[in-house]
């Protein structure tokens, strides 16, 4: 296996993560999406290009034949960490494991759960709602008290609420209502205050965690209190939650499963584009082992696939691109000659 260059895009240091791709003998690059400068061509053909900035007067440029791979461990600012790696992705060939749309998807709840019961996969009874203004409608339609009420945007279980009183059903309906949030209100699902978080790596389950919430609590989240301990799914268990994360397109995820105590039935909850990592320490399995695994198998494919839709090569030019970075003696860009240039102008890639 030949030495890649894998970019981490990330807001975080990703120890874990970097070590174990240096332990494949590979090398890590670090980018900030929040330091990242899309530049779109305004030609035809294009010869869009990334740039990087830390220090100095201009920002380094990233070309697509110095990444052969990029891993999204994007934990903030979503949206435009999104965009950046869809301009990676699509613009510059560079292969990511997850699709970049698949980010937002997994970001929103109400989302997430629309793609996943349209793709017959069990999730709890839910209502997505902006102005709860029918709240006896609501509560009886879930079924019965209690219920959860959720942002459908949020982590770790920090916009998350359990209502179990006719009052508050109509306090929370009223706040949802006068805020203008978006909510997702689902049945509660007695579990013994319990959840699995399960990772998926391409078409396999290589980890799963069994958690429970601290006493007194029903929210079983570890940065919450919460406890874990591994646990080896069933064959049902692993089909449903590699479906789950592959109906949002995603190949790397965390998959959070429920199982009722009552029917035994289990159902999807959430997934996570950006899955912590305490699983590792509390399983005592590095499931990275088999992310670089996947990649390493996989990034030809996908930097080939992107490459041929985008750049046929019976289409390409012999012309040269223009070199906007280098400076006239003046300190100016010679504007009037990239303007006259055609614009059948090649790809980064290809260069």
């Amino acid at each position: 296996m030949k030495k890649l260059t894998i970019g981490i895009l990330t807001n975080a240091k990703n120890t874990k993560l970097v070590n174990t791709i240096e332990a494949h003998g590979h090398e890590a690059k670090i980018f900030n999406p929040e330091k990242m400068y899309m530049y779109i061509s305004e030609y035809e053909r294009g010869y869009d290009r990334l740039y990087f900035g830390i220090d100095g007067d201009a920002p380094e440029r990233i070309t697509a034949k110095s990444i052969d791979i990029i891993i999204n461990r994007v934990g903030k600012n979503t949206e435009f960490a999104t965009d950046v790696l869809k301009f990676m992705v699509e613009n510059l060939g560079i292969y990511c494991p997850n699709k970049p749309d698949s980010l937002l998807k997994a970001s929103n709840k109400a989302k997430t759960l629309q793609i996943l019961s349209s793709a017959k996969i069990p999730v709890p009874r839910t209502i997505v709602c902006q102005k709860p203004a029918h709240v006896k409608w609501l509560v009886e339609t879930i079924g019965e008290l209690p219920i959860v009420i959720k942002k459908t945007t949020g982590s770790q279980g920090d916009t998350v609420g359990i209502v179990d009183t006719k009052v508050s059903a109509n306090s929370m309906c009223e706040f949802i209502y006068n805020s203008g949030i978006n909510a997702v209100v689902e049945e509660y699902i007695e579990a013994e205050s319990k959840d699995y978080r399960v990772w998926v790596v391409g078409d396999k389950t290589p980890v799963a965690m069994r958690r429970t919430a601290k006493k007194g609590d029903w929210k079983s989240n570890i940065s919450k209190g919460g406890t874990g301990e591994r646990v080896y799914l069933n064959e049902a268990d692993k089909e449903i939650c590699i479906k789950a994360a592959h109906s949002l397109g995603l190949n790397i995820c965390g998959v959070d499963m429920l199982k009722s105590k009552k029917t035994g039935r289990s159902v999807i909850i959430e997934i996570n584009s950006n899955p912590g990592t305490r699983i590792i320490d509390i399983c005592n399995y590095n499931v990275w082992n088999d992310v670089i695994k996947f990649c390493e198998d996989n990034y030809k494919k996908g930097n080939q696939k992107n490459e041929i839709e985008k750049n046929p090569v019976e289409n390409l030019s012999t012309s040269k691109e223009p070199d906007i970075e280098k400076n006239k003696a003046d300190g100016e860009v010679d504007w009037e000659t990239i303007n006259n240039l055609p614009h059948n102008i090649e790809c980064d890639k290809w260069c």
